[in-house]
């Protein structure tokens, strides 16, 4: 599924976490339910708010970072790949990308 199914720009780096989170959740739901209509609808109202916020991730500011387009972004970028080198990523990136992938509280499917 993932990549595939919920289409997420390789900027987003969720790839292969939309992958596991969506084939467990809908294991999961396909597993409470009698009726699949029923779980594809459960499924889709969990998996939702969470794919389209990694997808969103790929649309943010962040665009001149990884796809420079002019003169200017090269050099931003190649400064910021600088500090990094030198420093870590301390101090150099929020956390909004982590507050996103970890949005969704998986259930505990294994108790069914």
């Amino acid at each position: 599924m993932g990549d595939a199914a919920f289409a997420p720009s390789f900027r987003s780096g969720q790839g292969t976490s939309l992958a596991l989170v969506g084939a467990y959740v809908l294991a999961g739901e396909l597993a409470t339910h009698d009726d699949p209509q029923d779980a594809f609808a459960a499924y889709e109202r969990i998996a939702r708010p969470f794919v389209e916020a990694n997808q969103a991730l790929a649309t943010d500011d962040n665009g001149a970072f990884f796809l420079p387009k002019t003169q200017k972004d090269i050099e931003t970028r190649d400064h910021i790949l600088a500090e990094i080198t030198r420093n870590g990523t301390a101090g150099i990136f929020d956390n909004t990308k982590a507050r996103v992938h970890n949005a969704l509280r998986l259930s505990d499917y294994a108790s069914v």
